[in-house]
């Protein structure tokens, strides 16, 4: 997840955006990342901004960019099933105010790096609810060597989300599933356990 956000941190305002069928589900997802990437520079590399302006902002757009809560929930795995609601609500609300508190002043560090948007393939698995798109993208750390990022934004009406962030094919919220399934069996296999850190690492 920190990496996910990290993504977004260094987006670029140049966004090129393939042509695809008029009024689609890849149509409006290419266009969601590239409008993403765009305010996000707008609003977070404003050098007026104070640290609680940057992370205000910062907490907006993780918001309506990401489904926060279904990824909190992904990552903490089985723990989140089995702890009380007491818990999973503590737990929501550390997730996103360690994201928030670790990466919102990085964008301060954002330096011009060109991002495109290359396109969107059709992801929706069979008898599926909601749209899914994968949508491609390249973000060049060097005129010679872009970084590979899939964005899966999943879509219902007008409402349209990312999921997961694949970073030259690793899914970044496994990733961090992986992560925190690790603190948690060192230290009791409760969700807990990871509530506990997450306090440590907000407050720390």
């Amino acid at each position: 997840m920190r990496i996910i956000a990290a993504f977004v941190l260094a987006l670029a305002v140049a966004t090129t955006a393939p042509a695809v069928r008029a009024d689609s589900h890849l149509d409006t997802s290419t266009k969601f990342i590239g409008e993403l990437a765009n305010e996000a520079i707008d609003t977070l590399t404003d050098k007026s901004n104070t640290s609680e302006q940057r992370r205000d902002k910062f907490r907006k757009l993780f918001r309506d960019g990401f489904a926060v809560n279904g990824i909190a929930r992904f990552v903490a795995g089985r723990y989140w099933r089995k702890a009380p609601d007491a818990e999973r609500t503590e737990y929501l609300t550390l997730f996103e105010d360690v994201i928030v508190n670790t990466w919102a002043d990085r964008f301060s560090q954002y330096s011009g790096q060109k991002f495109e948007v290359k396109g969107a393939v059709d992801a929706t698995p069979d008898n599926s609810k909601e749209n899914v798109a994968l949508v491609e993208s390249l973000f060049f750390t060097s005129p010679n060597s872009p970084v590979r990022i899939e964005w899966r934004v999943a879509s219902k009406g007008d409402l349209f989300k990312i999921v997961d962030v694949k970073l030259e094919g690793i899914s970044m919220a496994t990733t961090q599933r992986d992560e925190f399934n690790s603190v948690v069996s060192k230290s009791g296999r409760k969700l807990s356990s990871l509530i506990e850190e997450l306090r440590r690492r907000r407050d720390g």
